[in-house]
């Protein structure tokens, strides 16, 4: 039995022992340490990391794969539908035929309907022409298949191949969207915007400058704060009733002239208002 020795008390409370040994006579100043620091990580270092211990196809980042690239370079330009296509040429007429029949055209072991549907194979137009009649409606209500479990398989297949063309086109139209004249992305083309719920109050109106608001030399806008000036002060400025006292001085005025001379008055006009 091997007996483990233990560690001293130096190597205890000094794990990283200081690899530079000190000549006698001197030892290391603080201001020395500067020039073995290590130096900050940069993305390179961390990069160059990160390619020394990760293989090549688990990179998280790089150069994208040819695929991907003709993928996206696909998507720039429009399917290349021909402009009069054929109606009664199909590509997997021959393929079809071959691979079921070879180049034996008899009807020896199986049925004569067989052989003419593989060569004369039904031309599917494309989804957009076809609406609702779609083929699993078509397998649905016709007795195409005999056996309900095929015919259930069949429409299964069907409804996948449509969600999986949905999502192909999606990734298709997200890859390289449509983008109007200034660059903004272009919405489906039955998108409806709704008004957004919690709407934001209108703003309040402008208020309208104080009417005693004035401009000083400067172009400054003030309001002053004291009524203007009283520079004189006069019966008509400061009594409130000024003018029925001046039209009453006027009545006691023409009344004297209509008296006839000789006469005395009775009682001797006064400008206050009795």
């Amino acid at each position: 039995m091997s007996v483990v020795a233990m560690p001293t008390i130096e190597e205890r409370e000094n794990l990283m022992k200081d690899q530079r040994v000190s000549m006698s006579g001197f030892s290391p100043r603080p201001i020395q340490k500067l020039a073995t620091r290590k130096q900050p990580r940069t993305v390179l270092n961390i990069e160059c990391n990160h390619f020394l211990r990760t293989e090549t196809k688990d990179f998280t980042h790089g150069h994208a794969p040819m695929t991907y690239k003709l993928w996206m370079e696909a998507g720039k330009h429009d399917p290349p539908y021909p402009n009069t296509p054929d109606p009664n040429f199909n590509s997997n007429v021959w393929r079809n035929f071959r691979k079921q029949y070879g180049f034996n055209t008899t009807a020896e072991g199986r049925k004569i309907s067989e052989v003419l549907a593989t060569m004369y194979p039904l031309n599917i137009p494309a989804p957009s022409k076809v609406g609702e009649h779609t083929f699993e409606k078509y397998i649905r209500e016709t007795k195409l298949f005999n056996d309900e479990k095929i015919a259930f398989l069949a429409m299964n297949r069907t409804k996948a191949d449509v969600q999986e063309f949905k999502r192909l086109r999606c990734r298709s139209e997200a890859r390289n969207p449509p983008i109007d004249e200034n660059g903004n992305i272009l919405p489906p083309e039955n998108f409806k915007k709704y008004e957004h719920r919690f709407l934001p109050p209108p703003p309040l109106p402008p208020t309208p400058p104080p009417q005693n608001q004035k401009i000083d030399s400067l172009g400054q806008r003030y309001i002053p704060r004291s009524e203007p000036h009283l520079w004189k002060l006069s019966y008509k400025l400061s009594h409130p009733q000024y003018e029925s006292v001046r039209k009453e001085i006027k009545r006691r005025q023409e009344m004297m002239k209509n008296i006839p001379p000789g006469v005395s008055p009775k009682t001797f006009p006064s400008p206050l208002v009795p």
